[in-house]
């Protein structure tokens, strides 16, 4: 913890004789990034194990296609129901054993989905095959809010003001771009059923490669990063989580918000979930559908590089949301009339556009949530805002797995699922975007606390290191405890 960067600033409360605390910011911050995003690249090789190759699933366990499909939903629904209490861990227990339960419950569903290719799977008697990879399934799932639920708070307690949106949006994006490795990876692996344990077997190893990182993950840094990670760490240290959630639940302005996110939250799990049957009746085989989704996931983490450093220089998350959503909601109706048969072409390129601005708007909208409920934990909003969008992708899965008609796509060209979604976002995704004009809280916190720090300490320059008497104060030093 010894190693630190230049990003030495006065604390908002000097304590007395005027001695400043001082915020810094720590190189070992990126081992902990580099966990989460570990964590998530293993959860997203899960997550689209069996979907990304549909038919050599489906001989593999001697199962339909909607048990292929259920293998997404009941990660989602596995989602749902341990987001909670992964926000509750981060609160009690910290983020380091909040990373290690979740990278352990993978390990354990991982490798029992990998133990049931020893039991033998025939269409006459697949069941026990079946219902230990379901099982195992949704073990792993239940892994995956304590990954993907972590980037903010971890941005919050680790980055200061000018780097949270960029942790914010590699930690968030992370998923993203496993899924984008998993739909080119997994369909070279899995040329047919008796590869597709090839696979599994894969997944499970990289669930415990995933876990070494998170053992030499801290909890929070010797001294805090910002005077927001300070203030907040402040006003919350004696709230239960669960009173945190009654007021990011009852914020209208995050509700709002809330039904934003979880639109194209589901929307872009459901499409990359489902994307190999959407243009399966135009002819396109499951290699091609993966160039698709992987296109889509790349150019959305080129989106998520770029609009996230920006944000982070100019901090203007609502403008971001307000100029993506209608735009993200625009590509979806692109979509409707380039699915066609011989259009290769025109669908990467839609899937390009799609990615880059969808991608996007998952860090600029957590950070948007952590702005408007602040001082609340951001652990509260990012865990509900999560939770929504996983319950959300569950319906769409359901609903356009039912809208899919392989028939009138193939003779009209007409494919219900991509009306669907289309139609949703326009209604509600740009309409309540436009309703959100909640104040930055957080900024204004910072800002308040910088401008009375500037008057006590008249004439301190910003950038000069108080390490010593920051080191001095048992005030202080009573907070680090609390931080680590």
């Amino acid at each position: 913890m010894s190693s630190t960067e230049s990003h030495d600033e006065l604390a908002p409360h000097p304590e007395p004789g005027n001695q400043p605390r001082v915020y810094k910011t720590y190189k070992i911050r990126y081992l902990g990034l580099f966990s989460i995003v570990l964590l998530n690249i293993a959860t997203g090789f899960v997550w689209l194990t069996y979907s990304s190759v549909p038919d050599a699933a489906q001989a593999y366990l001697n199962c339909s296609s909607t048990v292929v499909n259920l293998t997404v939903i009941l990660y989602f629904i596995a989602y749902v129901v341990t987001a909670p209490l992964s926000g509750w861990m981060f609160e009690k227990h910290g983020i380091k054993r909040s990373l290690l339960f979740g990278a352990s419950i993978q390990i354990i569903g991982s490798w029992l989905r990998y133990f049931a290719n020893f039991i033998e799977s025939t269409p006459q008697n697949s069941g026990g095959r079946l219902a230990l990879t379901l099982i195992g399934q949704v073990i792993a799932a239940a892994a995956q809010p304590f990954f993907l639920n972590l980037p903010p708070k971890f941005a919050a307690v680790w980055f200061s003001e000018n780097g949270r949106t960029t942790a914010t949006m590699i930690g968030s994006v992370s998923n993203a771009f496993a899924a984008a490795l998993a739909q080119l990876i997994i369909p070279i692996i899995t040329t047919d059923k008796d590869s597709m344990s090839t696979s599994v077997l894969v997944c499970a190893i990289l669930s415990i490669v995933a876990i070494i990182p998170a053992f030499f993950v801290a909890d929070g840094p010797p001294t805090p990063p910002s005077p927001s990670a300070a203030e907040a760490l402040l006003a919350t240290q004696e709230e239960p989580f669960w009173v945190s959630l009654k007021k990011v639940g009852t914020n209208k302005q995050f509700l709002l918000l809330m039904i934003v996110f979880g639109t194209f939250v589901a929307s872009f799990n459901a499409f990359a979930s489902l994307i190999s049957q959407f243009t399966a009746p135009y002819g396109y085989t499951s290699t091609e559908a993966g160039y698709f989704g992987a296109a889509m996931i790349l150019a959305g983490l080129l989106g998520a590089g770029i609009v996230g450093p920006l944000t982070d220089k100019y901090k203007q998350y609502k403008s971001v949301c307000k100029t993506l959503v209608p735009f993200t909601t625009l590509m979806f109706i692109v979509f409707i009339f380039v699915v066609r048969k011989n259009d290769f072409g025109g669908i990467v390129a839609a899937s390009i556009l799609l990615g880059f601005s969808t991608v996007a708007i998952l860090p600029a909208g957590l950070e948007l949530a952590v702005e408007i409920t602040y001082p609340v934990t951001p652990a509260s909003a990012s865990s509900i805002l999560w939770a929504f969008g996983q319950l959300m992708a569950v319906i769409f899965l359901v609903v356009l797995g039912a809208l899919q008609d392989d028939k009138l796509s193939a003779e009209k060209s007409i494919n219900p699922p991509l009306i669907f979604l289309a139609a949703w976002c326009v209604v509600f995704g740009v309409a309540p975007m436009f309703m959100i004009n909640a104040p930055y809280k957080r900024m204004e916190a910072e800002a308040a606390s910088k401008q009375r720090d500037m008057e006590v300490v008249p004439g301190a320059d910003m950038t000069t290191s108080f390490s010593k008497g920051y080191a001095g104060n048992k005030d202080d030093i009573e907070l680090d405890s609390r931080d680590a």
